[in-house]
């Protein structure tokens, strides 16, 4: 069973109950779409029934060719513009001040292909949203080549296509917009005005978007291919590092009074905790004191599983880290930065080995039990912990080919996150124990 065939109706169950040849361990070179300096030529470019525009999958490619039709009738990515100019973009472009959302950098930037104008060819829309050049590249160099019968992937690349089949550099481009880089993130203040809250697993999201490709014998020959563990273990460490370097950048050396509030666990404020005095110290929290707003640290969390499973030491390392970030904040914001800088050493070092060989059933079950002990044990009892431990056992079990037997048992789960503000930490830990004893 898996994400795109037999296992995609039980993740959009689950996701809906939640949300209403290349070496993949090579080091992220490649810049990413909108920084590169090739011209983004737009979506019409791709949207030809003889390119990728066919309406019906054509079985005597490589491709699929219809990832246009895909991408334009059942990705969000093709609705992130519109989303600017309805009722709700309107309003938050309102109360942040700006004249309009759909002319903003700051929104532009994620809900876009927002490209300089000396990059943009006669067939480019910023109308468009997140279209084909916003993830696989500016065509200009490659558009031509890439359909003729001695394309390769590798010259693709060679010619700018982004290499998003890599796993790091998948990691790195989606969770530029989802999780945020330095370059731009949803701040507080957006928070504040009424932009959503960030939440993101790279392999569920993928299976969502959903997918324009078959990974079948053909994409093999060509590309590489990942399990879900491996998927989301890469996902989760590099979302990890894009935290710790927004913690070292201008978003809290140039915060005002207080540093980027985006950055720290919204749940610690955003609860009911004063009708529910529940506070209890977790692993990474152990030098905090009651009332002290940690960080989020969800992606860390799980960071800390993945470093145990690969290596002891490093877990016990990377734990140690976390727990002096937490305690930081405290001290400085330069202890804090200085802080994030000496756990980033900790999970890049973590990363070429979570990238390798394919993670082995005995270790997707080492994992999946980790984060089913620590459940149990009130790990996750804040709700961003528990959503992202949700998504990740789901597709443990995919891996392990056991998730159609629990279903039940995951659909529980998904309903005590479904919403944040109904969200009761101990009925999530009788969940989490239900699930362990039935697995």
């Amino acid at each position: 069973m898996n994400r795109q065939t037999g296992g995609m109706t039980a993740l959009l169950r689950g996701r809906a109950l939640l949300l209403g040849g290349m070496l993949c361990h090579a080091a992220v070179a490649a810049p990413l779409p909108y920084q590169s300096t090739d011209k983004h030529l737009g979506v019409a470019s791709c949207a030809s029934s003889l390119c990728h525009g066919s309406v019906t999958p054509n079985p005597n490619y490589k491709v699929l060719l219809n990832e246009f039709v895909t991408w334009s009738h059942q990705d969000a990515h093709a609705k992130a513009f519109q989303a600017l100019t309805s009722a709700r973009g309107r309003s938050i472009a309102a109360k942040l001040g700006l004249a309009s959302a759909e002319s903003a950098k700051v929104c532009l930037d994620c809900h876009s292909d927002n490209v300089a104008s000396a990059r943009r060819g006669a067939k480019f829309s910023v109308t468009d949203g997140v279209g084909c050049e916003a993830c696989h590249g500016g065509a200009e160099r490659w558009i031509a080549s890439h359909a003729t019968a001695k394309a390769t992937y590798q010259n693709d690349v060679g010619s700018g296509l982004y290499p998003s089949a890599n796993l790091a550099e998948r990691a790195l481009l989606c969770e530029s917009c989802h999780v945020g880089n330095a370059d731009k993130a949803a701040t507080h203040d957006m928070m504040g005005a009424g932009h959503p809250r960030l939440s993101f697993e790279m392999d569920t999201y993928l299976a969502l978007e959903p997918p324009h490709y078959t990974v079948d014998a053909n994409y093999r020959r060509r590309k590489p291919a990942f399990n879900h563990t491996q998927t989301w273990a890469g996902g989760q460490l590099q979302a990890t590092v894009l935290q710790l370097e927004s913690l070292q950048g201008e978003f809290v050396r140039k915060a005002g009074v207080f540093p980027e509030l985006s950055l720290f666990n919204c749940a610690a404020c955003h609860d009911s905790s004063m009708q529910r005095p529940e506070w209890r110290r977790r692993a990474m929290t152990q030098l905090n004191a009651p009332g002290m707003v940690p960080l989020n640290d969800a992606y860390w969390r799980m960071s800390w599983i993945i470093a145990r499973a690969i290596d002891a030491q490093e877990g016990a390392r990377l734990l140690e880290r976390a727990q002096a970030l937490q305690r930081a904040v405290l001290v400085s914001r330069e202890q804090v930065a200085a802080g994030a800088r000496e756990l980033q050493t900790v999970v890049q070092h973590l990363q070429p080995r979570a990238a390798g060989d394919p993670w082995t059933a005995a270790q997707t079950s080492n994992i999946l039990q980790s984060i089913l002990q620590a459940g149990s044990d009130g790990e996750f009892r804040d709700y961003l912990g528990a959503e992202q431990a949700v998504m990740a056992a789901e597709l443990l079990l995919i891996d392990l080919g056991q998730a159609t037997r629990l279903r039940p048992q995951l659909d529980t789960l998904y309903r005590l996150v479904k919403d944040v503000d109904a969200y009761r930490s101990a009925d999530f830990i009788a969940g989490v124990q239900a699930l362990r004893s039935a697995l």
